[in-house]
C-alpha cells in the first residue's frame, strides 16, 4: 500500500507540472526520482556486507585521510583496503578515490565516489577532463563549502555532492608533548616551487630552529612532526583555502599549528585552541604570533586534546551522514549516535550544506543565538528531514533542554524577528495551560482541526489547535521533544510518517499558532524533500491562515453564545 501511495503521488506531481506547462520542472522532477532509484540499487549492492570490501585509493600525502575513512568504515562492520598507487583491475565492491586526478586509471563510474581535495581558488586541477570525472562518478565528497559553491556553479551540485570536512583522528598517537623537541617549527609541503612560502620561511629561520620537509611522508614525516614544538602552515598562493588535511594530521599527533589565515577558517570552530592564525600575507604578524605561541605552548598543548576529540567527532558524524545518504547505513544507526554541534544552543537552523545557496543565505542571516545544524541526509528526502528533527530532539533531551527552537533554511523571517521571538517566548513562559508546539506558520490545516483556546496578548492573537502541518519554524516543548525522539526512521510510509504528519497523528496535541503567521516560506528555494519549487507553498500557506481565522471566528461565536 505505501508503494502504491508513493507511485500515485509521483504521477500526481507529474500531472501538475504538465498542467501548468512547466516542462523544465518536470525534467528536474524526473531526474530527482532517477537519483532515488539509483541509490536503491546501490543500497542493495552494499548493505549485504558478507564478503563486501571497499577499496580506498590514495596518494602518500592523503594516507592520513584514507586511514580515517577506513577506521570509520570498520566501526560499522564494513571491511576496506587502502591502496596507494594505481590498480590494473578494480575487483573491490566499491571505491572511494582520493585525489582522482593523480591516477592514470580509475574504477568504473558506478563503483566509485571521488573525495575532491583540490582548492577551487586555483584552476590548476579543475580542467574539463577532471570535471567530467567528477560528474560521471556516483558521487563527490567535498571538504570545503567554497569548493561546493564552485562545483555548483559548474553544474555539479546536490544531491550528487556530499560535504565532509576533514577531521582529526583519535587513533593516531597523541604523544607530541612527550617527545624531545629538536625544532621550534617544522614545515612540510612544497616550498621549492613556491617563492611565496620561501619568503615566510626564510624570515622565520632568522630567529628560530626550523626543519623544512619537501618530500617526506608516512612514519618518517610523523617522527619529524613530533620532534617539533609547532607546525607552521603557509599557503602556496594568495587567497588559498585552509589546508585542513595538514592541520588535522598535525593536531592528531599532538602538535599545534601556526597557520596563515584564510577566508574560510571560521568554518572550523573545532580547531579552537590547537591552531593559531596570523593575518594572510603578513610576515610581521606571523613573527608576532610565533613568539606568542612559543611563550604559551603549555596552555596550547593542554587544549589540543579537546580540539582533537571535537574534530574527530565532527568527521565521524559527517562520515556517517554520507553513508546514510547513499543508503549504506540505515537511518536508525546515525540517530543512535551523538551528533555534531559546533556550539551548545537551544535554537538551531536546519540546513543541508550541499544546497550551498540556501546555506550561504541562512548563514548570513542567522537570528541571535541560532546555530547551524547539518541536517541528516537520506535518499528519501522526508526521511532525512524527520531524522534531523529526531537527532535534534535527542540532543535536547540529553542536554536537558526544556524546549527547542528550530527553523529550516527556507524560512522567511521578518526584519524584527529577534524582538518578535522574545515576545512569543514571553507569552509561552507566562501561559498557564499546557502546550506542545508553537508553530510560526502552517502549510495546511487538518480537516479535523479544532480550536482549543484563543489568547490576545500584546496585539497578537495566539490560537491553540489540536493539529499541525509545518516544520519551517517551530518551538518544541518538552512533551513534543519526547514524541520527536521516538520517531521511527525505518517507517517509510509518507502518508503517516513525515515528521509533521507523525506529530499531527498524536491525540491531544496542543499546537499554538499566531495569526497572522509570524514567518513565511521563501518562494525561490527548491524543496529538498520533494524536489519541487517552494512557490507551491505560498498559496497553501495563505489558505491555511484563512482556514485558521475562520476556525477562530466560529470558536468565538460559539464561546460568546454560551
Amino acid at each position: 500500500m505505501p508503494k502504491f501511495a508513493s507511485l500515485l503521488r509521483q504521477v500526481t506531481n507529474a500531472l501538475r507540472y504538465l498542467a501548468r506547462g512547466d516542462v523544465s520542472g518536470l525534467v528536474k522532477r524526473l531526474k530527482w526520482y532517477r537519483r532515488e532509484h539509483h541509490y536503491v540499487k546501490l543500497r542493495k549492492r552494499l548493505t549485504n556486507r558478507n564478503g563486501i570490501v571497499w577499496g580506498i585509493l590514495c596518494t602518500p600525502h592523503t594516507l592520513f585521510i584514507a586511514r580515517a575513512i577506513s577506521e570509520r568504515l570498520t566501526s560499522h562492520g564494513i571491511e576496506s583496503e587502502i591502496i596507494m598507487g594505481s590498480l590494473k583491475s578494480f575487483d573491490h565492491d566499491f571505491y572511494i578515490v582520493l585525489c582522482a586526478q593523480m591516477f592514470k586509471s580509475l574504477p568504473p563510474a558506478n563503483k566509485r565516489v571521488i573525495f575532491q581535495l583540490e582548492q577551487s581558488v586555483s584552476s590548476r586541477w579543475f580542467t574539463p577532463q577532471y570535471m567530467e570525472i567528477l560528474k560521471d562518478s556516483l558521487g563527490v565528497i567535498e571538504y570545503s563549502l567554497t569548493n561546493i559553491d564552485f562545483l555548483a556553479k559548474n553544474g555539479l551540485k546536490y544531491p550528487n555532492v556530499h560535504y565532509m570536512p576533514i577531521g582529526a583522528s583519535l587513533n593516531e598517537a597523541v604523544v607530541g608533548s612527550a617527545t624531545p623537541k629538536k625544532y621550534d617549527f617544522v614545515f612540510y609541503g612544497d616550498s621549492l616551487s613556491s617563492p611565496r612560502r620561501r619568503r615566510f620561511l626564510e624570515t622565520l629561520q632568522e630567529k628560530y630552529r626550523i626543519r623544512i620537509c619537501n618530500d617526506l611522508f608516512g612514519d618518517e614525516l610523523y617522527a619529524v612532526i613530533k620532534e617539533s614544538k609547532i607546525v607552521i602552515n603557509i599557503h602556496y598562493y594568495e587567497g588559498a583555502l585552509l589546508e585542513m588535511p595538514r592541520i588535522c594530521e598535525c593536531i592528531s599527533l599532538g602538535v599545534p599549528v601556526l597557520s596563515e589565515g584564510t577566508s574560510d577558517q571560521d568554518e572550523y570552530p573545532e580547531l579552537e585552541g590547537a591552531v593559531k592564525f596570523f593575518g594572510e600575507g603578513s610576515i610581521d604578524d606571523m613573527m608576532i604570533c610565533a613568539s606568542e605561541m612559543l611563550q604559551n605552548l603549555e596552555m596550547t598543548n593542554e587544549a589540543i586534546g579537546t580540539a582533537v576529540s571535537v574534530s574527530a567527532a565532527r568527521f565521524n558524524f559527517m562520515m556517517d551522514r554520507f553513508l546514510t545518504a547513499i543508503g549504506v547505513l540505515p537511518a536508525n544507526v546515525i540517530l543512535s549516535r551523538p551528533i555534531y554541534i559546533a556550539r551548545k544552543s537551544n535554537f538551531f537552523a536546519l540546513s543541508l550544506p550541499e544546497t550551498i545557496e540556501r546555506r550561504r543565505i541562512i548563514a548570513q542571516t542567522l537570528p541571535d543565538g541560532c546555530e547551524l545544524f547539518d541536517g541528516i541526509r537520506h535518499s528519501v528526502g522526508w526521511i532525512g528531514c524527520g531524522g534531523s528533527f529526531n537527532a535534534l530532539s535527542r540532543y535536547a533531551r540529553v542536554n536537558e533542554l526544556p524546549r527547542l527552537i528550530v527553523i529550516e533554511d527556507d524560512v522567511e523571517l521578518p526584519e524584527n524577528f529577534n524582538g518578535l521571538l522574545s515576545e512569543v517566548i514571553a507569552y509561552l513562559d507566562e501561559r498557564e495551560s499546557d502546550w506542545d508546539i508553537f508553530s510560526g506558520l502552517m502549510a495546511d490545516v487538518h480537516p479535523e482541526a479544532k480550536v482549543l483556546s484563543v489568547d490576545h496578548v500584546g496585539g497578537r492573537t495566539y490560537v491553540t489547535i489540536n493539529k499541525m502541518t509545518s516544520t519551517v519554524f517551530n518551538i518544541y516543548n518538552e512533551s513534543a521533544l519526547k514524541l520527536l525522539s521516538r520517531w521511527d526512521p525505518l517507517d517509510t510510509d509518507a502518508v503517516t510518517n513525515t515528521v509533521d504528519r507523525y506529530l499531527e497523528g498524536h491525540k491531544d496535541l496542543r499546537v499554538i499558532v499566531a495569526v497572522p503567521f509570524v514567518a513565511g516560506h521563501k518562494e525561490d528555494a527548491t524543496s529538498t524533500l520533494w524536489g519541487f519549487e517552494n512557490q507551491r507553498y505560498s498559496p497553501m500557506i495563505a489558505e491555511a491562515q484563512r482556514k485558521i481565522e475562520a476556525l477562530v471566528e466560529d470558536w468565538q461565536r460559539t464561546s460568546s453564545a454560551k
